[in-house]
């Protein structure tokens, strides 16, 4: 029965949708690039990193509904006074809304909020294994430029920050910063 009312609420917004399938645009590509990290201390241990966002996009008349996954940013470091290593890794899912201009050489605009998991891990010799394993959400936007030489293939360059501010134990941390992305796309 519920799965009857799925159906049939999936194909009456494909009704509604087939009227209008030519003026939306799917698109589906992939950045890649550097990430930044704000807090100093995090920065002098374990550095900025590259980064991937692999994403899917809906456009409809410039507007955009898109989501995707960030993930690639993983490093190692040594920590205290005496120099214990340690890792961090942090990724997260992304959704936002936002809008491009239609022509070959397209800027757009784009807001949203994502679930970014963030785990660092201390091995110590003295004391116990240290270990955060957390997950925070934030908002983001993002500012780019979408270039199409081919009808369908575009080239993408962006800059996009989000202000994640975490309290793994009772100090506060920046995790923010701006990531530098270049990509590859497809357009259906």
């Amino acid at each position: 029965m519920v799965l009857s009312r799925v159906a049939l609420t999936l194909f009456s917004l494909l009704i509604l949708l087939s009227s209008s399938l030519q003026a939306i645009n799917f698109q589906a590509g992939a950045f890649y690039g550097s990430r930044q990290v704000a807090d100093r201390q995090i920065k002098e241990v374990y550095g900025n990193g590259l980064v991937y966002f692999p994403f899917a996009e809906i456009i409809y008349k410039g507007f955009i509904l898109g989501g995707g996954f960030e993930g690639g940013y993983s490093k190692d470091g040594t920590i205290g006074l005496f120099k214990e290593p340690t890792s961090l890794k942090m990724s997260g899912y992304e959704v936002y809304i936002g809008y491009q201009f239609k022509s070959k050489v397209a800027p757009y605009l784009k807001v949203g909020y994502g679930s970014y998991a963030y785990k660092q891990t201390i091995q110590s010799a003295y004391l116990a294994e240290f270990k955060v394993d957390h997950k925070k959400g934030a908002p983001l936007v993002a500012f780019g430029l979408k270039i199409y030489p081919v009808r369908n293939i575009f080239l993408a360059g962006e800059v996009k920050y989000v202000p994640l501010q975490v309290n793994p134990l009772e100090e506060k941390v920046d995790l923010s910063g701006l990531r530098f992305l270049a990509g590859l796309g497809v357009a259906f």
